[in-house]
């Protein structure tokens, strides 16, 4: 399979999902249908309908609570060697009353949405980007869904220009207000698929593109993938926790398609927030296996950790994604038709 063909088949397969996600938003917001559906039933979902387009993922579990402390549900990273890029997202679902809700935590903050734009730069790439992508559908939206949007993506920094200051205790997003504007989640790696076309490789486009930092702000999602729009150059070195996942050691981990990342965040514990406890891995890891639904928590996966460093703008929590789909371009052409 070419690295073209990888893309196209990948995008062909985010539509498809997207098309189900629509009809599932759509049925289980109808009155009276007692089918529960939510971010993480339809984000485990959509990863399991993509599971032959990453070449990796990794379950990322931390000594703090997870969303609290990061503001996303994943990212890809895609490259190889020394050379990646990242694409950080937050998740939100449509609700019956037409709103996507729990935006910060707790609910009357921005936290949330705080720590998806401004990470600590320690933890991001050079060329990094952070979405929202919406689960979504028509009538409750209030605004025309295609069906090929029922996953749909927007730009972080346009929904916190949007969101405004939410009423005390109501930190949501409107679907009439967030979901113009936004492209099918399928979209995202058009940027991309066109230079391909063009005939370049997936390792040319990324090799320029690393260590090109997007500027504060971009008016498209696609902006992303073009080369003359960046904040000129930068040189720092791979985050701690993505050098452990992409590392070759020829081990359980670096072999496996499925793994975990346990990172310990015990340097800046005692910069937590004030009424914020302590919390060991493995409570972590079983209030991420309830959370996720799975029954295999005890599950043994191969793991690696990682104690991440303090950075000059250290913050009081990591800003981490649950997990991470890898797609390693030394990996890609291995991929049979």
């Amino acid at each position: 399979m070419t690295e073209l063909q990888f893309f196209e088949r990948m995008q062909k397969a985010m539509t498809a999902q997207a098309e189900d996600v629509w009809k599932m938003v759509h049925h289980s917001r109808t009155l009276g249908y007692r089918l529960r559906l939510g971010e993480v039933t339809a984000t485990e979902h959509s990863f399991f309908r993509l599971r032959e387009f990453w070449t990796k993922r990794v379950y990322i579990v931390t000594n703090e609570p997870d969303e609290l402390a990061t503001g996303a549900d994943w990212e890809w990273l895609i490259g190889h060697g020394e050379h990646w890029i990242q694409i950080r997202v937050q998740a939100k679902i449509l609700n019956r009353s037409g709103r996507f809700a729990e935006l910060g935590h707790p609910r009357s903050t921005r936290q949330q949405l705080d720590r998806l734009i401004n990470p600590d730069p320690a933890d991001v790439l050079c060329r990094w980007l952070p979405l929202y992508v919406f689960y979504s559908a028509e009538p409750v939206a209030g605004v025309a869904v295609p069906r090929d949007a029922g996953c749909s993506a927007q730009l972080a920094s346009r929904v916190r220009d949007v969101y405004g200051k939410p009423p005390a205790g109501r930190a949501t997003l409107k679907a009439d207000a967030h979901l113009p504007g936004s492209i099918p989640w399928a979209s995202i790696f058009d940027g991309l698929v066109s230079q391909l076309h063009s005939g370049k490789s997936l390792a040319e486009i990324v090799a320029v593109l690393a260590n090109r930092p997007l500027p504060a702000t971009v008016s498209r999602i696609e902006d992303f993938w073009d080369v003359n729009v960046s904040n000129g150059t930068c040189d720092r070195e791979l985050p701690s926790y993505v050098h452990q996942i992409v590392r070759r050691d020829n081990d359980d981990f670096d072999d496996a398609r499925v793994a975990r990342l346990e990172v310990d965040t015990s340097a800046r514990s005692h910069d937590r927030s004030p009424g914020l406890p302590s919390t060991s891995s493995a409570d972590v890891e079983i209030r991420y296996a309830r959370r996720s639904d799975e029954d295999d928590s005890s599950a043994l996966l191969p793991s690696r950790s990682v104690v991440l460093e303090r950075s000059d703008r250290d913050r009081a929590h990591t800003s981490l994604p649950s997990f991470v789909s890898v797609i390693d371009i030394d990996r890609v052409d291995s991929f049979s038709d």
